[in-house]
């Protein structure tokens, strides 16, 4: 019967309790210097249902709330052989390093988009171009201002690409000096200041919480701030694709 694989964990650790993808335990395959957590998966064929990826990430959360796991993507399945060979086998010395190095890590995500009233007071205050265009095209047809309107269009693009640079570069120096590491997300919504995972040792949680708190707080109106975690480093894991 195949194996559904939720992460790599230490040789010691334990099953997480409740039950994993389609109901099935969760239980722990050993081996040398790590160990795999899995549960079988009746039909060899997965379903991409919102159920599912939910009992993935429970699984995980479960397992990081009991020491350290390396998470996998979702929808890895193997033979219960490979998982042994390919997996804990072929990369037994890779998963000892990557359990060690993230060994009481957590990973914090952050997303910061602007908001869009007061951004847009901001550049228009900020840029006499950008003032005296829109200005001149307030009230007008479309039609009639085609042209104003696409150079209004691209002065506020590039104002506003400016501003994010600018902002992302603040929250990410004082976040970045509260974590370990950070991975950002590029971002195709204009509004997005900032997206990005933060690697952080389990106690410096509350030292980060209260730096985002104070970013927030200082940008209230301005900005909107939105984090979840602790979760397991996925990010920071460098053999999902694996």
């Amino acid at each position: 019967m195949p194996e559904y694989i939720y992460g790599i964990v230490d040789p010691t650790a334990q099953a997480p309790p409740g039950n994993g993808v389609g109901g099935a335990p969760v239980r722990v395959i050993g081996g040398d210097g790590a160990a795999a957590l899995v549960s079988d998966l009746p039909s060899r064929e997965l379903r991409l249902s919102r159920e599912d990826m939910m009992a993935h990430a429970r699984v995980l959360e479960a397992a990081l709330a009991g020491g350290t796991v390396l998470p996998m993507r979702f929808g890895i399945v193997m033979e219960p052989e490979e998982v042994q060979s390919r997996l804990l086998g072929a990369h037994r010395e890779d998963l000892r390093v990557q359990l060690e190095r993230l060994a009481g890590k957590v990973e914090m995500n952050v997303r910061v988009l602007y908001e869009q009233d007061a951004v847009m007071r901001e550049l228009v205050q900020s840029d006499r171009r950008i003032a005296s265009l829109r200005a001149r095209v307030h009230g007008l047809p479309e039609d009639a201002t085609y042209y104003d309107r696409i150079q209004l269009g691209e002065l506020v693009a590039q104002a506003l690409e400016r501003k994010r640079e600018a902002d992302a570069g603040e929250l990410l120096g004082a976040l970045g000096a509260a974590s370990l590491a950070v991975e950002t997300n590029d971002s195709a919504h204009e509004r997005i200041v900032l997206s990005a995972s933060f690697l952080l040792a389990r106690e410096q949680v509350r030292e980060f919480d209260d730096t985002l708190e104070a970013l927030a707080a200082t940008r209230a109106g301005r900005m909107r701030f939105k984090c979840v975690g602790p979760l397991p480093p996925h990010s920071f894991v460098q053999l999902q694709e694996r």
